[in-house]
Parts: structure tokens; sequence; C-alpha cells
């Protein structure tokens, strides 16, 4: 069984290759192309069964005597063998042959076996095949051909003895019957299929042209598509450009830090941006239905549809006023220029709100003027402070003396003269101190002292002042200690406690209630009153230099005849407090009293557990040398202490003077520098520096100072020089400790070896 399957496989392969060389490849000219695999299936079963026949008939056929058909099968054998092999034979010819052998075999047959025999069957599918392989012209041939044929047989049976043996032919009328229906037979198949073949042939050529036709209409669509594709995706890229640029400059217009508006020739607002909403107030479609005049401020408001082109005349740039939704007035400046978009002309105009510049320039006139009132009072100070020695020993020579003839004179008269000239003596010292103390740009001097102590002694000084006024002493528990300047806030408790005392001077039962406390890191402490009160038109300006609501100047009379104010009181108080990085702050009514409360930082003597747990997790660098300047004890004692402990654990010099810094300096290597400003004798904090700055140009070096001359050259220093940093005295432990570790690490960032 598996030998049949392999032969079979094997005819299998052998008929496909000898059909790929026999039929075209071109499968498109499909009647071409079946017409030669009819005929490959003609020729090869052919070949290959009457070969096999061949093989088994040849005995027969010698035996008897048969040797025409034995040349006859033979030759056809080659001939299709030949067809087979030889693909370059033309189809017609290799057709036209096949057919002739099917005409010779059948004629043979007939002429040595009889009619009766397989002959008609050849000459039948001869004219069969023809009108298939080559059409109707071919099958009509075929038709004549086999009907002379039967004609000329038929001619030889009746007139000659030749094949009077068959017994089928009993009369010639039978004979005739035969033929002619064999041929009316053979002539309807032959022409019924030519006619088909025919037909599916023009059907074929119909079709051939119709898709001919379909295919150049197929590539002209196809050419068409492929443009209109590349139109479509050019115009999509286009329109995605513009959608992009259009959204660019859209965000641009939107985003625009400036108003911008964008006005038709009648004044009606086209469009306007999230800058316009923001100055004025309106919405986006609320804009689209206003005109200029709706945003101008009454008072500079023009007619609608005029004031473009009124504007065309003016300068693109100038000053207006627009006015809010919610009616407040916007002083604004306006650029605007004129353009044409779609054949329509409009105007781009870009609004500026200048309140900020407006309220600069205003602050920026008044700064000055302050700033020329205090240049005046400075120059006044200066003289003030170059007389200050001499004027009080005048007024002590005439307070003494006046002293003295108090306590000889009994005079009624004269006596009150004295009193008078005493207290006047009194008036010109607390004037002088004022006037000498607000005209001097001196640096606090930094001491740990109980607020609470600093305030009985106060209270204690003014104790003759006091009488007859109540006073309430309210110290709340677990107040630190404060670091500052004794004298400073002595003063300006002292010049509180004046003014409570001079507001209670007219009302019946005078009160002043002094209050300590500490909340959130800061200790505050108060001053309240129920005396005459502060109006509200003054309270800003109480702590302007010479204002006072005294003497001359107590047009409501709020005050007891004689009493009379300097005007730098509350100067000094305010001065006093932001040189200790403090708070002033005051609430007053008038005819009810006024309390004044002043809010000062907390400043430890060193590092609580939290901090130091705070800082170990951050402090990089440790265990450094480090020279600390500092002239006032009580810093020196809270920096040295906070460096040499935890977390930092650095080595620490200690000097008190510039001269003592620089000898350090110069005998030991040091990896930070802490210095400070205002230092005792000639030698200030920038000697210091310029002196380390020539050994060293890259030490990291900390200042700490709050002295104004010292903040303006600070900064232009700090340009030059990466390795400096600052911080105003008094400063908090914890910004000290950070600074420091910044400039240990940008010492270390710079690649600059210790």
């Amino acid at each position: 069984m598996q030998k049949k399957y392999l032969y079979l496989q094997k005819i299998k392969d052998l008929s496909s290759v000898l059909l790929e060389k026999m039929v075209p490849l071109d499968r498109t000219e499909t009647l071409t192309y079946w017409r030669a695999r009819i005929l490959f299936s003609i020729i090869f079963p052919g070949v290959l069964i009457g070969l096999f026949v061949f093989i088994f008939t040849i005995p027969i056929l010698i035996k008897q005597n048969l040797w025409n058909l034995v040349v006859s099968y033979g030759s056809a054998l080659l001939i299709g063998i030949c067809l087979l092999l030889f693909p370059c034979i033309s189809f017609t010819i290799r057709a036209t042959t096949t057919l002739l052998i099917l005409y010779g075999i059948g004629l043979t047959i007939m002429i040595f076996t009889g009619p009766l025999s397989g002959g008609p069957l050849w000459l039948f599918c001869f004219s069969i095949f023809s009108g298939i392989l080559l059409g109707s012209r071919a099958a009509l041939v075929a038709i004549l051909t086999n009907t002379i044929t039967l004609a000329i047989i038929g001619y030889f049976i009746i007139n000659s003895n030749w094949g009077q043996s068959y017994s089928f032919f009993k009369s010639e009328q039978l004979m005739y019957l035969s033929g002619i229906s064999f041929l009316f037979l053979n002539t309807l198949t032959a022409i019924s299929i030519s006619v088909l073949i025919k037909a599916m042939t023009k059907f074929h050529e119909k079709e051939k042209s119709l898709v001919k036709s379909l295919r150049k209409e197929q590539i002209q669509l196809m050419t068409a598509k492929n443009k209109l594709e590349n139109e479509f995706e050019e115009r999509i890229q286009r329109e995605n450009e513009l959608f992009e640029s259009e959204k660019r400059f859209r965000l641009l217009f939107e985003e625009a830090p400036d108003t911008i508006f964008i006005i038709a020739m009648n004044d009606r607002i086209l469009d306007a941006n999230k800058a316009a909403t923001k100055m004025l107030g309106y919405g986006h479609k609320e804009f689209q239905t206003m005109t200029i005049a709706d945003i101008q401020a009454p008072k500079v408001r023009g007619k609608a549809g005029s004031i473009i082109k009124n504007r065309q005349t003016q300068s693109p740039f100038f000053e207006t006023l627009d006015i809010h939704k919610n009616g407040t007035i916007v002083p604004v400046e306006v650029h605007h220029h004129r353009m044409r978009i779609e054949d329509e002309d409009i105007v781009l105009s870009v609004v500026r709100d200048t309140t900020y510049r407006k309220q600069v320039e205003k602050e920026k006139i008044k700064t000055q003027k302050i700033i020329g009132e205090q240049k005046k009072l400075a120059f006044v100070g200066e003289i003030a402070g170059k007389m200050a020695h001499d004027f009080n020993n005048i007024l002590g020579v005439i307070m003494g003396n006046t002293e003295l003839a108090l306590l000889d004179n009994m005079n009624p008269e004269t006596r009150k003269t004295f009193e008078l000239i005493f207290e006047q003596t009194i008036r010109g010292k607390n004037l002088t101190k004022n006037l000498v103390a607000f005209a001097k740009d001196q640096e606090p001097k930094q001491e740990f002292f109980r607020i609470n102590e600093k305030i009985d002694l106060v209270v204690n000084l003014l104790r003759k002042d006091l009488e007859g006024i109540e006073i309430i002493q309210d110290y709340k528990p677990g107040v630190p200690e404060l670091l500052a300047d004794p004298g400073m806030i002595e003063h300006a408790l002292v010049n509180l406690i004046q003014n409570s005392i001079h507001a209670t001077s007219l009302v019946e039962s005078p009160r002043i209630i002094i209050r300590t406390s500490c909340l959130d890191k800061n200790i505050i402490f108060e001053v309240e009153d129920n005396g005459c009160g502060i109006p509200m038109e003054h309270l800003e300006t109480i702590y302007e230099p010479s204002f006072t609501l005294k003497g001359t100047r107590d047009v409501a009379g709020s005050y007891k005849s004689g009493i009379k104010g300097t005007g730098y009181g509350m100067a000094n108080v305010k001065k006093y407090i932001q040189q200790h990085k403090g708070n002033l702050s005051v609430e007053s009514v008038v005819g009810k009293g006024t309390k004044f409360t002043i809010i000062l930082p907390v400043f430890k003597k060193e590092l609580t557990l939290k901090e130091k747990k705070e800082f170990q997790k951050e402090i990089k660098h440790s265990g450094k040398y480090i020279l600390l300047m500092e002239d006032e004890q009580a810093i020196l004692d809270v920096q040295y202490r906070i460096l040499t402990q935890e977390p930092c654990n650095h080595e620490v010099d200690t000097a008190y003077n510039g001269q003592v810094a620089m000898d350090l300096f110069e005998r030991n290597k040091y990896d930070l520098v802490s210095l400070d400003y205002i230092l005792p004798g000639e030698i200030n904090g920038m000697d210091v520096y310029h002196h380390i700055r020539a050994l060293n140009k890259t030490i990291p070096i900390l200042f700490i100072s709050g002295n104004i001359e010292f903040l303006e050259s600070i900064k232009e220093l700090k340009q030059k020089d990466i390795f400096i940093a600052h911080l105003s005295k008094p400063c908090q432990n914890k910004d000290y400790i950070n600074s420091i570790n910044k400039l240990l690490e940008i010492k270390i960032s710079k690649h600059q070896p210790w």
C-alpha cells in the first residue's frame, strides 16, 4: 500500500512539473489558461493511460496481426510525449496535433475494427475538443471532417465487400440512420459546446475589458484617493499648526501679566484676557457686551463711538482712570496700537494697573520727606549731642541752685517762681535726653535680665509721678529672661508709663495696668491706662518724630494744664523695639483709654533637647576649629556654649576685641570665623575681616551685627565674597547654627581645602 501511494505521489509531482511548463503563468488570461489546462488534462492522462493500454494490447494486436494499429498507437504515444516534454511548442500547434491524434486513432480503430468499435467515440471527442480548444470554427471543421469520414466509410461498406461482416449493418437504411444520428448528436454537442465556449470567450473578453476599465478607474480612484489623502493630511497638518499657533498665542494672550483688550473701532470690546478680569472684576462674556466707556471712571468717561478715534490722535501711550466692577477707581497707563485683521480695523490696547506704582511713588515722596526730616533732626541731634554735656551742666547748676533757694526761701510768691524754674529744668533735661537718644544710631548692648525686675525699677523711679494713680502689675509666671539692651528697654518703659501718667491726668480714678507674659517663644508686656485715649486718625502718626498731642496741640483739652511733650518719646520706643526685632502695637478708644503691647523674641542661653535632636540629624560637620569674636559677654557665653556642646562639638577660641582676634588668627589655623562688627577700641569687625582675607581668601566668615552702616556695606561685599554670611543681632540659636553649617557646606562644595 505504501509503495502504491508512493507511485501516485510521484505521478502527481510529475504532473505538477509538466503542468507548470505547459500552462502560461499569466492567469489573468483566464480562457487561454483554462484551455491550456484542459489540453494538458487530455494529453497527460492520455499518454499515461495509453502507455499502459499499449503495453497490454501489443500481444493481442500482434497475435491478430494488426501491425497497423501497433504503429498508429506507438506514433500517437510518441507524439503525445513530445507535446508534454517540449513546452516551447505553441498552444495552437499542440492543440491541433492532439486533435489530429484523436481523429487518427478514431479513424484507425474504425478501419480495422469496424464502425461498432470505439472509433466513432474518438471522432466524437475530436469534434468536441476542437470546439473547446480552438473555438466554433474548428468545431465545424471537425464535424465536416467526421461527416466526410463516415460518408467515405459508408460508401466503401455499401459498394464493396469491406465491412459486410459487421452484424450491425443489416440494411443500408439502418446504416444511414445510425450515421445520421451520430452526426446529428455530434453536431449538436460540438456546436453547443463551441457556442458556449464562444459565449464564455466573449463574456470573458467583456469581463476582461470591464476589469481593465475597472482597474483603470481603480488606479484613477487610488490616485485621486492618494491625492485627497495627501491634501487632507496637509490640511490637517496646517489646521494643527494653525491650532497650535492659535493655542500658543491664546496662551500668551491669556497669561500675559498686563491687561490686554481687543477693541473695535466703535469702542466695543471684542476680547479681554485674564488680567483684565483680575484688574476690573468683569468676566470674559461681560466684557464682550461692554464698550470702553463702561470701564472708564466717571470723571474721565468719554462718549461711546468716539473714544478710539480720539485716541488715534493722541500719543500711543497715556494715563487714565478705569473703574472696577465694585466701584473702585483704578489708575492705569495705556499703550494702544491700531491693526487690521480679516478686513477689520481693530485696536490692541495694553493696560497696566499703576496703583502700586502710584502708591510706591507716594510712599517714596513720603519717605523722602521723612528722610529729609530725619536728616534735619539728625543734624539737630548732632548739635544737641555736642551741646548736651554743657547744656546739662547748665541745667544742673540751675536745678541745684533752685533747690537751695527753695529750701531757704519761705516767701510764697518767690517760692512759686523757683518751683516753676525747677520744673522747667527737669523738662529741659528730659527733652535733651530724648533728642540725643533719637539722634544716635547706636547698636543695642545685649544682656540677659528679667523684664519684671526692670518694670519694678521704672515704677520706683516714677513713684512720685505715680502718686494718686492705681498701679496694677499683672506678672504671669514662667516669663524667661530677656536678651536686650537694658538701657533702651528702661527708656522705652519710662516713655510709655509717662504717657499713661499724662493721659490719666484729668481722670477721676486713674489706673495703669502693666502686664507681662510669655507666648509662642515671645515675651509680651503691656502698658494700659484708662486715660483720654488717642484719636483714630493719629494712631499711625504718634511714632513720627516731633509729633505730640500735648501742650499747644491739645485742642481737645485732654491733658492737664502744663503737661507738654517732646515729640520724640514714642519715636524712640518704636526705634528701640525694631532694633530688638520686636513688634509694637497700640489699641485706643478716645475717652476710654490706651493699651500699648510690645512683643520681643525669646533668646535662649542653650539649645533645648528637641533642638539638639533635630540638629543631630541635620549637622554634617562637627569638631571644627572656630574663632569667636564677640564683645558682649552675654552673647559670647551663649554662642560659646552652643558651639562647644552637643551636637556641634566644635573647638572654640574667643576674642573680646579686634586686636586679639587678629593675633589669634595669625597663630592658629581655623575652619571658620564668627565675627561681630561693632568692637571696642579703634579696630572694628571690617578691619578684622580685611586682615583675615589678606592671609586666607576662602575661610568662611559669619558676621553678627545689626548696625545700619554695616548692613549697607555687607550687600556689596557678599557679591564679591561667596564665603561670607550675615545675621542681624540678636539672632536665634537655630539660625546661628544653620548659618555656620551652610558656610561649611559652601567651603566643601567649592572643593576648597581646609
